[in-house]
């Protein structure tokens, strides 16, 4: 990925089902360590698996989400984590997944 490009998939895979969470909170963290905050119907758990170059993402259990226009805006190593709550469970439930990290070039 290049700096100011958008309109791109990212998909993180966390290995958990992630489909009845109610809500889905990606936080992306810039080579300058501000962090932007997407989530609502801009963060999804697809249903359907996702073959990639790292394996398959099973369904349900990876986000997807399309980077907007100012989301890459430096070049650098970016980190990713996708919080997901479940306000409905018995207890609730708050789960952070892994780091992540991909790199924007100029």
């Amino acid at each position: 990925m290049n700096v100011g490009e958008y309109g791109i998939a990212f998909n993180l895979n966390v290995s958990y089902n992630i489909s009845a969470f109610t809500t889905l909170t990606l936080n992306i963290t810039r080579p300058d360590a501000t962090t932007i905050s997407r989530t609502g119907a801009d963060v999804t758990a697809p249903a359907t698996p996702l073959v990639t170059s790292l394996g398959t993402f099973a369904a349900n259990e990876y986000a997807k989400y399309y980077f907007k226009s100012g989301d890459l805006s430096q070049a650098g190593q970016y980190t990713v984590r996708l919080v997901f709550d479940n306000a409905a469970a018995v207890p609730p439930l708050h789960l952070v997944s892994d780091i992540a990290s991909f790199t924007v070039n100029v």
